[in-house]
């Protein structure tokens, strides 16, 4: 796990509530929210920026229109707390992280809080996270899991941990003397799950959220195939020149686990199993 940064709050209150939550130090000393705003690429706006397309986390309805789901409504409440006014922009995922680091957006809405992301980024974790593979009802292509990989045609989403995962089953193929993976990226997951559909692919590596609720609604359609994988958080991430912005979101989700708001949220998307126990910055593992 990475080590916290500054971890010092600004007054003892504060201290004492992010020690009781947390179980550890808190982050470091920030201005008051009122000084938010020149941090910000428009003044009393949070602009963030994801692919929209992770249901029920983050979505919308056939590619378009509002942002809906669990996490724009953490998002939302936590900016209100802030005094900011939340906006959501649609944008590809591998187009996330670089707008983001080149100040076109304040913050991505939520990625998943890996070691190589958080060179450039901070992350304040939201949900818990996970991957499984996805295939037709009836797994026509008898795939059991990583090991099955090799030969088949896999849909990932393009920029997602996901591709990285299919790059290194690719090397485990070759290594092994076997068929390469066809590996085919997409703009996002409802694009990927459609070439499931459609036969244009075997299996598509999807988020384990996603994958939940994807067989759940369609089970005549759709499959998992082999174990979920629980991995990294998906966490709100913020340049690591923005420190101030960082501990500010920090502290408002802090208040909302506390005040039972958080876990509110969480129970009304039917989203229990991945709430996380606490608030961290850079609180992953991987």
């Amino acid at each position: 796990m990475e080590l916290r940064q500054g971890q010092r709050f600004a007054g003892a209150g504060l201290l004492a509530l992010a020690l009781a939550l947390s179980g550890c130090s808190g982050p470091a000393s920030g201005p008051s929210t009122d000084g938010l705003s020149e941090l910000l690429a428009e003044p009393g706006v949070l602009i963030t920026a994801d692919s929209g397309s992770v249901k029920p986390l983050k979505y919308t309805e056939d590619g378009k229109g509002e942002m809906k789901g669990l996490i724009p409504e953490l998002t939302r409440e936590y900016a209100k707390r802030l005094g900011l006014e939340a906006r959501f922009e649609k944008v590809s995922s591998d187009a996330v992280v670089p707008g983001v680091l080149a100040n076109r957006y304040d913050v991505a809405l939520a990625s998943g809080d890996f070691a190589e992301r958080r060179k450039t980024l901070d992350f304040v974790d939201l949900v818990d996270g996970g991957v499984v593979l996805v295939v037709k009802a009836g797994n026509p292509a008898g795939v059991g899991g990583r090991k099955d990989l090799c030969g088949r045609r896999l849909a990932i989403v393009k920029g997602s941990i996901q591709q990285s995962y299919a790059d290194a089953e690719q090397k485990s193929c070759k290594d092994a003397g076997k068929p390469a993976i066809d590996v085919q990226g997409y703009a996002d997951g409802p694009t990927a799950t459609l070439a499931v559909e459609s036969d244009r692919v075997d299996v598509e590596w999807s988020d384990l959220a996603v994958a939940n609720q994807l067989v759940k609604d369609n089970p005549e359609k759709f499959a998992l195939a082999g174990e979920p994988e629980h991995l990294a958080p998906y966490g709100v991430g913020i340049p690591k020149g923005k420190p101030e912005l960082r501990d500010a979101i920090f502290r408002a989700l802090t208040e909302m686990k506390q005040d039972g708001t958080y876990d509110r949220i969480m129970a009304d998307w039917g989203q229990q199993s991945i709430a996380l126990e606490k608030i961290e910055i850079n609180g992953s593992q991987f």
